[in-house]
Formats: C-alpha cells, sequence, structure tokens
C-alpha cells in the first residue's frame, strides 16, 4: 500500500490538546479549494492553504489554494486526528510548528485606547445594528445583552453569519482590551455570558461559527482580527489592521471589524 503524501503545518495552540492526542476518527464537513472543515470531538478545526485567512482553529499548510491540496478529499470522508498529525486516506498533514491564536496586548490606559478608537469610527470601520448588544455590555447588564446576542447569532448568510462575527470581535475586544486596560469587570462579564450564549450558538448557526465563538470567548480570533486588536492597544498602525480585517470574506471581516470596536468601546467604559 502506498502512503499518502505528506504536508508540514502550523497549527493553533488552542488545537494541541486535540492535536497531541491519541488518533482518534474524525469527519469532513466541507471542503473548498482554500480550506477543509473537519468536525471533531470539542468543535471544528480548519486545515487552510497559505494563502488564507489563519483562523483560531487552523492548521495551516504551506501550499497555496491554486495547488488544490485538498483535492482528493470530500465531504463525510473519516479522517483521523492525533498523534501530531491529521491522516486523511489520501494526504498526511503533520504538525511541525505552532502560532498562538490569542494576540498578546501591551497594558495601555483608557484614554490612549479611545483616541485609536475614535480615529477609525464611522471611516475605517463602519458600525453595525446589534439589537442594543453594546449598551447591554456597557451598562454590565447580562440579561439585555443575552437577549441581544440571542436575535444576532445565525443572522446572516455563510458559514460564519455576520451576527455571529459581530458578537465574536465584541467578545474578544471586551475580553482583551479589558485586559490590557486592567478591567476587570468586562472580564468578569464576559465569562458570565460564556456559558449561557455557547450553550444558544450550538443550537442556532452552523458548528464552524459555534466553535469560533467558543474561541472568542478565549481571546482566540484570525489573525487580521488580533492585528487590529494589537493596534487598537498600540502596537501597530491602526488603520492598515482594520483595511486587511475589512478585507476578509464577503461579510465576516467587516462584521469582525464591527465588533472588535465595539467592545473595544464596552472595554473602556467598564474601566472607568
Amino acid at each position: 500500500m502506498i502512503a499518502p503524501p505528506v504536508l508540514s503545518a502550523a497549527v493553533s495552540l488552542a488545537l494541541a490538546p486535540l492535536i497531541d492526542a491519541e488518533p482518534r476518527p474524525a469527519f469532513v464537513l466541507g471542503v473548498a479549494d482554500p480550506a477543509v472543515w473537519i468536525g471533531a470531538a470539542g468543535g471544528v478545526l480548519t486545515v487552510s492553504t497559505g494563502d488564507a485567512v489563519r483562523l483560531p482553529n487552523g492548521v495551516v499548510v504551506a501550499e497555496r489554494a491554486a495547488d488544490r491540496p485538498f483535492g482528493e478529499i470530500l465531504p463525510g470522508d473519516e479522517v483521523m486526528v492525533g498523534g501530531g498529525a491529521i491522516v486523511f486516506a489520501s494526504l498526511r498533514i503533520e504538525a511541525v510548528r505552532w502560532f498562538d491564536p490569542r494576540p498578546a496586548l501591551p497594558a495601555s490606559t483608557a484614554a490612549a485606547v479611545s483616541r485609536v478608537a475614535a480615529s477609525l469610527e464611522g471611516v475605517a470601520v463602519r458600525p453595525m445594528a446589534d439589537h442594543g448588544f453594546l449598551e447591554a455590555l456597557i451598562q454590565g447588564d447580562d440579561g439585555a445583552a443575552l437577549e441581544a446576542a440571542r436575535l444576532l447569532i445565525g443572522f446572516g448568510d455563510g458559514l460564519t453569519p455576520s451576527g455571529d462575527d459581530l458578537i465574536a470581535g465584541t467578545i474578544a475586544a471586551m475580553l482583551l482590551i479589558g485586559g490590557s486596560l486592567g478591567a476587570a469587570t468586562a472580564v468578569a462579564m464576559v465569562r458570565r455570558l460564556e456559558s449561557p450564549l455557547l450553550d444558544h450558538a450550538a443550537a442556532a448557526t452552523t458548528s464552524l461559527s459555534a466553535s469560533l465563538l467558543g474561541h472568542a470567548f478565549r481571546g482566540e480570533v484570525a489573525a487580521p482580527a488580533g492585528a487590529l486588536l494589537a493596534a487598537l492597544a498600540g502596537r501597530g498602525d491602526p488603520a492598515t489592521a482594520a483595511a486587511a480585517l475589512n478585507a476578509v470574506g464577503h461579510s465576516s471581516g467587516p462584521a469582525l471589524a464591527a465588533g472588535v470596536l465595539a467592545g473595544t468601546r464596552a472595554a473602556i467604559e467598564r474601566s472607568r
């Protein structure tokens, strides 16, 4: 029997417990030229090409989408995940290095972050209707925040509906910018919302989007969103980072950017 070809990959540290465990069967949820989505214990992981957006649940190979490295993989195929590798019938992908999907933000101040955020509002980042989600976060009203989130989750088309992306960006920013500002009340509110919001997402949206929301509650985000969060805290150019995030997907990037700015505002207000 001929062994399948082997590709090397960089893997999100968020997936370490799954990739480093004993091999277990999983299955392919979907396939496109740039990515394969795998349903595994604990959520969804994304195997993607080097020219795709690096996701917090990502396994990234160097090959490009035009190379069609996943061309022989089909939805429903069984795959083994673990033992340092992801093994399809036609392809073996081995973890050779790791990346951290949680951006490391420097300590900052509300005044400094406010200045950066103000430079982006309405120009580089467009606001989105959120059914009062942001205001509930600012007021510390858990019930109102959950009510608004239930209206947003699953709203929009695609594998990650725009309502989900808005919430993911908001939650990640409130957690990470809140940590940068030392806003303990912002971080505590995120923790209180986590379980009920994710329980709802499990039944109300796609499995990929629900998994990405789970990562957002741990501060784990797509690489362009991480760059914008870092820039808001003073590490990087905010306009360049916002433009790069807005260019992601049809609606995901703009929705994530709007969420990041909303969550930043909530963190600032909760830090006062």
